[in-house]
């Protein structure tokens, strides 16, 4: 392969909607020698044939061709553009902090991420009194201590303090925002 870089995007060419199709860089040779792998369940893999300057879709028997309108390549462009590569968390009080999503070809989003609490239970109970002091009536999502989602039956008791209710005693975190 002369470009070994895997593009991820999403748009359905077919349809110009956006969905999960992913494009690797290939030569010609190589694009045919992965003919002799694919079947019928590989239908819908994309290429991009740097010989030919073309995309290729795999129909599940052979390669066609697929042709772009300009507005189809704008769009391919910009899904490219807005790869996310690295997200960065940057502290500004104990309340707030800012994450950044960079992007590989465009203007990296920014949000400041305000008042969230983590309540760690480390205790088996079968109710949680939480006070999380963020003077609002946040969000919770509760996991056990194998991170694994539990469903509980929240009250507040006051903008800064509220109780979760479970079924059975167990361990674990709630993140509150």
């Amino acid at each position: 392969m002369a470009d070994n870089k895997l593009y991820l995007h999403n748009i359905d060419l077919a349809t110009n909607e956006l969905l999960n199709a992913r494009m690797q860089p290939v030569t010609t040779a190589v694009r045919n020698a992965l003919a002799s792998n694919y079947n019928s369940g590989d239908e819908g893999i994309l290429v991009y044939d740097i010989d030919l300057d073309a995309f290729f879709v795999w129909d599940g028997n052979q390669w066609a061709q697929v042709t772009l309108s300009p507005t189809q390549l704008a769009q391919l462009q910009a899904a490219y553009d807005n790869i996310i590569t690295g997200i960065t968390v940057s502290p500004i009080n104990p309340e707030q902090a800012m994450i950044t999503l960079s992007k590989l070809n465009a203007v990296p989003i920014t949000y400041t991420y305000e008042r969230a609490y983590i309540h760690n239970q480390t205790s088996p109970a079968s109710t949680w009194t939480v006070a999380h002091n963020l003077n609002k009536y946040p969000s919770v999502s509760v996991v056990d201590s194998a991170y694994e989602e539990v469903i509980g039956e929240v009250e507040y008791l006051t903008p800064n303090t509220l109780e979760v209710r479970f079924t059975a005693p167990f361990s674990g975190q709630a993140y509150i925002n």
